[in-house]
């Protein structure tokens, strides 16, 4: 009837194949009915993600989409081809994190006794590629005048949890949120941080 044909929603959920990615990228597309674009690195993954959300047979659909975030070109081409289609991104949640996978071969030892690729890790794919996914896809949603970024932090922002990089890259995931939010608010676009 009439009013049934409501648009779908569209997001972008980073590093769906496991952990908050991929459980926000599920309920997103099992209960909100969301067209989901689930990145990551792992396809088998991205795969099984898809194939719980389609036996579920909701209204939502998950579409995978294979992309390492350490790398600015996939960023930009997985952008584009999404931007290019006639989709509406109403949601961007960042999600993609590989700081526990670089730290947990060195659990309990101090920051100076780790090799500094640990930091990386917390940083690189976590803080930068956050910003980097933000700052492709904000142009659509200043356009369409709407639009949510989520960036997935962590109590380890405010206090000491599992390591420097961790607290680092946590606090400023937090500040990330807030000064896009700050630079978005005339656009009627929104940036918050999920602890």
């Amino acid at each position: 009837g009439f009013g049934s044909k409501i648009m779908q929603k569209t997001a972008i959920v980073t590093g769906a194949s496991r952990g908050f990615g991929r459980g926000i990228a599920s309920v997103l597309s099992m209960q909100g009915k969301y067209k989901v674009f689930a990145t990551a690195r792992n396809k088998i993954a991205l795969d099984s993600l898809k194939k719980e959300v389609d036996e579920f047979g909701g209204a939502g659909e998950v579409i995978p989409y294979v992309l390492d975030q350490n790398n600015d070109k996939e960023v930009e081409k997985f952008s584009e081809e999404i931007l290019g289609g006639s989709n509406k991104i109403d949601l961007l949640v960042n999600s993609a994190y590989q700081g526990l996978m670089a730290m947990t071969p060195y659990f309990g030892k101090p920051f100076w006794e780790r090799p500094i690729s640990v930091y990386d890790g917390h940083m690189n794919v976590g803080v930068r590629s956050s910003y980097v996914m933000s700052k492709l896809i904000v142009p659509s949603m200043i356009k369409n005048n709407s639009g949510l970024i989520l960036q997935i932090s962590s109590y380890g922002g405010f206090f000491y949890l599992f390591d420097v990089g961790y607290g680092v890259a946590h606090a400023a995931m937090d500040r990330l949120s807030y000064d896009m939010a700050v630079e978005l608010k005339e656009h009627n676009v929104r940036a918050i941080t999920l602890h």
